[in-house]
This record gives structure tokens, C-alpha cells and sequence, in this order.
């Protein structure tokens, strides 16, 4: 189910998905990106909306375009790439996760075509946004991956006086013959918060166990869950994945999310200087492409045989999508719609996306 079923969102327009890259490209070009890194952030985005993953697309362009006027953002980020004792660092130097994100993944693809495996650390590497979107990059590329990032704490159990941790999301993605790659995408929280503040925005109510108040109970009421904390997937099993989280692409990378400091995030925002973990393994180098296809071939044979006509493969019903929303539009509801129109105000570059 796509975020936007998923959420209940109604009366949505549709846009063209390149009508909308185009002008994501002009917005953060206006906002002091250079133009490559614009058009690269743009599709990231734009394609994020495209495959469902609307919490994560143009919802967040407010959040981006204040955060470049406040200076949190570098709008040209001198990126570096270091490869020392059998593994990448990449510094983000505090640019948009949309660009630092695809350039840390597609540079791991590259070393990995004649390296096997390529472990990589990202120092402030800003909000990636929908991890899931990188690793699929490299599956396309016929290549396995994992990708991770350690948030500002935004989790806790219930009963808790704050927040105590990151909901930091896990991925990884791989490619299947003949089929759309296999891509998992998952915050260690219930659900991601991006839900939240879209129910937020639209004066809506979250379900039950998704957050507790900051008062340590449990709430649905959507402000409160952004000024409180969000619930762990199967309690302290999910408490666990985030420390691994934690320690992988917060510790390792050398990179502490502001509030790890003491400031807590606002409602509406998309955390900053944070650190992110993944690897590349190439299949053709490490157990040859024939052997490695002949065993995902087997176990997702396997897989789908024992479940019912309806089942698919994680990343299978978001490849429909987004074939489906590149011919007839992506869909974006009115008070996304009304942001959009308010960003580009702010700097100069009007919304002028035709609606359908």
C-alpha cells in the first residue's frame, strides 16, 4: 500500500513527474546548488513520490528550503571521498542528504566492480530521506546492498520521560532475474514519523500505538506524537536494531546527531550532521553472477510458491507504482500542494507545475 492510500490522503493532483523534477531542479538551484547536484536531488526526490514513498519526497521541501536559508544546509558541500584500510568514508560536509546519499552510493558501486565489497561510513551526510532508494541503485547496477542511518533521537518505550534514540532506518536491496529488484526499507519505530507530521499537517489523527504524548503515555493525537516520541516496532526487539544502528553509522562514522548535545528536534524537522553506514557486495566477484541468481531464483521460487495469490516480494508493488505514476502523474494532496506553492515563494522560484 502506498503511502498516500495508506494515509488517507483525498482530493489529490496529479503532476508530471518530469514537470516536477524540472522545477525541484530550479528551487534548489535558487537556494545556491550547484546544477548538477540540483537535478540530482530533484529526481531523488521526485522519484520518491513516484514509487509512494510520499512521506519522504516533496513533503519534505519546506523543511529543505528553510534549513538552506538558516545555513544548515551547505547548498555546495565540498564532498570528499577517502578510501584507507579496505573502506570508504565520505565526508557530506553537511549538504543535502539527496546528493550526498547518491554520490557515497554510487562511488561504493563503482570501487566494488573490481573490489567485491565495499564497506562505507558517511559523515555528515544531512537527511537522506528514503533510505530504500539508495540501495536500489545499486541493485539496478546488479549489486547487493545495506544502507542505514543513525538519526536524532526521536524513540523511546512507553512510559519514557523523553526521547531516547533515533528511529534510524535500515535497508538494503538486491536485484532478482526477471523481476523488479527486492528492496526493504524500514524504520526501527512502528511507523516513520514522516507519517506523523503528514497527519499533522492535515489535522488527523494517528492510530493507536504508533507514539506516546511528552508525558510518556500513549497518544494518537498527531501534535503530541511530534512533541513526544515515537513507539519501537516490537518493542525492545526494535529499541535493539536501532542501537546496531547507533553504533554502525553513528559511533563508527564519528558523527553525533545534534540532539545527542541536548537540542531536541521541532515538529516539522529533517535531522542534520548525522553519520550513515552501507555496503556494496558485487555477486559477480564474490560467488559468480550464475550461482548467486540460481540461489535467489531458488528461495524467492520458494518464497512466493507458499503464499497466497496475493503475494509479492518487498519493492514489487513500488516498481508498479512508479511505472504507473511516470504515464499518468504523481498524485499530491492539496496541503503539500499549498507548501510547495509557499516554498517557492520564499525564494523566488514560483510553483508553476501544472496540475491535472
Amino acid at each position: 500500500m502506498s503511502a498516500a492510500a495508506d494515509d488517507g490522503m483525498a482530493s489529490e493532483q496529479r503532476v508530471d513527474r518530469e514537470a516536477l523534477t524540472s522545477w525541484l531542479t530550479r528551487l534548489f538551484a535558487t537556494c545556491g546548488m550547484a546544477s548538477d547536484d540540483s537535478r540530482l536531488a530533484a529526481e531523488v526526490m521526485a522519484r520518491c513520490n513516484a514509487r509512494g514513498y510520499e512521506t519522504h519526497g516533496v513533503t519534505r521541501v519546506m523543511t529543505y528550503v528553510e534549513k538552506f536559508q538558516s545555513g544548515e544546509i551547505n547548498p555546495k558541500p565540498d564532498i570528499t571521498f577517502e578510501a584507507r584500510d579496505n573502506v570508504l568514508i565520505v565526508d557530506g560536509n553537511d549538504g543535502l542528504g539527496q546528493v550526498v546519499g547518491p554520490k557515497a552510493m554510487d562511488r561504493a558501486i563503482e570501487m566494488a566492480r573490481d573490489t567485491a565489497f565495499v564497506p562505507c561510513f558517511i559523515r555528515d551526510g544531512g537527511h537522506l530521506g528514503a533510505i530504500g532508494v539508495f540501495p536500489l541503485r545499486a541493485a539496478e547496477a546488479g549489486m547487493v546492498s545495506v544502507l542505514m542511518q543513525a538519526t536524532s533521537p526521536v524513540m523511546a518505550l512507553p512510559g519514557s520521560k523523553g526521547r531516547a534514540i533515533g528511529n534510524n532506518p535500515i535497508s538494503f536491496a538486491t536485484p532478482i532475474p526477471g523481476r523488479d529488484p527486492l528492496i526493504f526499507d524500514m524504520a526501527t519505530c512502528v511507523t516513520s514519523r514522516g507519517r506523523v507530521l503528514m497527519a499533522n499537517r492535515a489535522g488527523r489523527d494517528i492510530p493507536e500505538g504508533w507514539a506516546i504524548g511528552p508525558d510518556g503515555e500513549p497518544t494518537t493525537n498527531a501534535e503530541q506524537a511530534l512533541l513526544g516520541a515515537m513507539l519501537p516496532v516490537g518493542g525492545p526487539k526494535g529499541i535493539g536494531l536501532a542501537m546496531m544502528v547507533e553504533c554502525l553509522a553513528g559511533s563508527l562514522s564519528g558523527t553525533f546527531a545534534p540532539t545527542m548535545r541536548g537540542a531536541a528536534p521541532g515538529i516539522g524537522s529533517a535531522t542534520m550532521h548525522v553519520g550513515a553506514f552501507l555496503f556494496v557486495a558485487n555477486p559477480d566477484r564474490i560467488v559468480g553472477r550464475e550461482a548467486f541468481e540460481r540461489h535467489i531464483e531458488g528461495w524467492v521460487t520458494q518464497y512466493l510458491g507458499a503464499t497466497t495469490e496475493n503475494g509479492r516480494l518487498p519493492g514489487q508493488r513500488a516498481a508498479a507504482t512508479e511505472r504507473e505514476r511516470t504515464i499518468s502523474g504523481i498524485p499530491i494532496p492539496p496541503e503539500i500542494i499549498a507548501e510547495l506553492r509557499e516554498a517557492g515563494d520564499m525564494v523566488g522560484e514560483p510553483f508553476d507545475v501544472p496540475l491535472a
